[in-house]
């Protein structure tokens, strides 16, 4: 019994290395600086909050991705989502609970239909979820007359973005996330249908039904990342594809949980990796970087760490190679 807790701690510190590395290595910069942003409990505390949002999205990303299917409309449907649940619940007068329950909703309601896209018309998500994303965008700026939701002018509704709540919707998620996932009959479905789609479906798992699950689950999750969206920032109809912006931020989070998840599971991994991107992109506000030069960094350290992570067994073996060699020249 203590054998395997102490193994589980060993794996949960190895989930969470990147995250303390990243958050450790900028303190002692900003420091050197001379820079005291970063080392407050208040700057840590945003690089957490500020990781919900990414998190949430981030498993309403993964978990189609997981089958293979490219999604580019959680963006839009987070935005378009929120105008319509947030705009609703202040001409009702409702509450906060009210305001996540509707958002939801609607959220289940336009992921749901792009799921049965999909399934009608049988081509590949990444051209069904574009089309979407622009009906979707030319939407959010016909709706309301195309002024969008300041939700967080109304401090009521806000609740859910603020401590403590904001941790609890997220202790909440991942649980359920967690559980879905591992022990339920979709999570197993989900699974066989990644690894081998012919066989799954040869061994009873019914793929159509499998698909319209992921896509309620999904926009389930977009319904909250929605309500804390909403809460943060002004809502403006979007055009352009300039929704896809908000997908790609949580992309880095996506493809950096699923290598940590090898060390615990998916959810606490892909939240470590939304930790160490918020980290990451903190310190560089911390220490004066423009937002040009931080996409480019960013965007630098995915591909280092995703060419580490894809190579690293042949890295280690040319390693123990070259240390061999330099023992036998000794």
């Amino acid at each position: 019994m203590q054998a395997s807790m102490w193994k589980y701690a060993v794996n949960l510190l190895k989930t969470f290395m990147f995250p303390i590395a990243v958050y450790l290595s900028f303190l002692v910069i900003t420091l050197l600086m001379s820079k005291t942003g970063y080392v407050s409990f208040g700057a840590f505390d945003r690089i957490v909050r500020g990781s919900v949002l990414t998190t949430i999205t981030a498993y309403a990303i993964a978990l189609p991705l997981s089958g293979g299917r490219w999604d580019f409309a959680p963006g839009i449907i987070i935005m378009l989502a929120g105008i319509i649940g947030s705009n609703i619940t202040i001409d009702l007068g409702l509450g906060p609970v009210m305001l996540l329950i509707i958002t939801i909703a609607v959220a289940i309601v336009l992921s749901l239909f792009e799921g049965l896209l999909y399934v009608w018309i049988r081509v590949p998500t990444i051209i069904v979820s574009l089309g979407v994303v622009m009906m979707y965008e030319a939407i959010s700026g016909v709706v309301y007359g195309g002024s969008g939701t300041q939700l967080f002018m109304h401090a009521n509704l806000t609740i859910f973005a603020r401590s403590p709540w904001i941790y609890i919707l997220l202790a909440v998620v991942m649980v359920l996330f967690y559980y879905l996932l591992g022990h339920t009959k979709f999570g197993y479905d989900t699974r066989s249908l990644s690894a081998n789609p012919r066989l799954a479906v040869n061994m009873g798992v019914k793929e159509k039904r499998n698909i319209l699950l992921t896509y309620l689950v999904v926009g389930a999750l977009l319904g909250i990342s929605a309500v804390i969206n909403a809460s943060t920032v002004l809502v403006s109809p979007a055009g352009n594809l300039s929704s896809t912006a908000l997908m790609f931020s949580s992309m880095a989070p996506v493809l950096m949980g699923l290598y940590l998840a090898q060390f615990t599971n998916l959810p606490l991994g892909i939240f470590a990796g939304a930790l160490g991107m918020n980290s990451l992109s903190y310190g560089m506000v911390v220490m004066g970087i423009n937002s040009s030069l931080q996409t480019v960094v960013i965007g630098v350290f995915i591909v280092v760490f995703m060419a580490y992570t894809t190579n690293q067994e042949r890295i280690r073996s040319y390693l123990n190679r070259a240390k061999a060699g330099r023992k036998a020249s000794a």
